[in-house]
């Protein structure tokens, strides 16, 4: 797994979107492929970012294409726990008035990648999701 630690900012986003057009191009993935991945990282980063309580300067992004599957893992250090995939689903066929604030991006998330996982040890938050690429 490629990993590069970026700033705990919001700013940081634009580095990252590098990054995964990086992955991408040396991977051989379809251009396309980078959208889902940049817009998968800036909804679970963005909340790490506004909702996880403590952490250090930086949150870890790792990207790796092997074995049939593409996963990207967010590693947030030094963190009490900030489970995003305890969030209800989001009842899309409700009235917009009849719904809750958000949940929208994880709504998103899980309907992008066919996987999404959360796990607390050590201190550290880790987000971890998976596309099957062999189908």
């Amino acid at each position: 797994m490629t990993v590069r630690p970026f700033p705990r900012r919001l700013d940081a986003l634009d580095a990252i979107n590098a990054f995964v057009e990086e992955f991408v191009a040396r991977e051989g993935l379809p251009a396309e492929r980078a959208f889902d991945l940049q817009l998968v990282i800036e909804e679970l980063f963005a909340n790490q970012v506004r909702h996880a309580r403590g952490g250090r300067d930086t949150l870890d992004v790792g990207l790796e294409h092997a074995g049939g599957a593409l996963t990207v893992r967010l590693t947030d250090h030094d963190v009490e726990p900030f489970d995003p995939t305890a969030l209800p689903e989001v009842d899309t066929d409700a009235p917009i008035e009849e719904r809750r604030a958000g949940g929208l991006g994880i709504h998103l998330v899980r309907q992008l990648a066919d996987d999404l996982h959360y796990d607390h040890r050590d201190g550290a938050s880790i987000l971890t999701v998976t596309w099957r690429t062999a189908r």
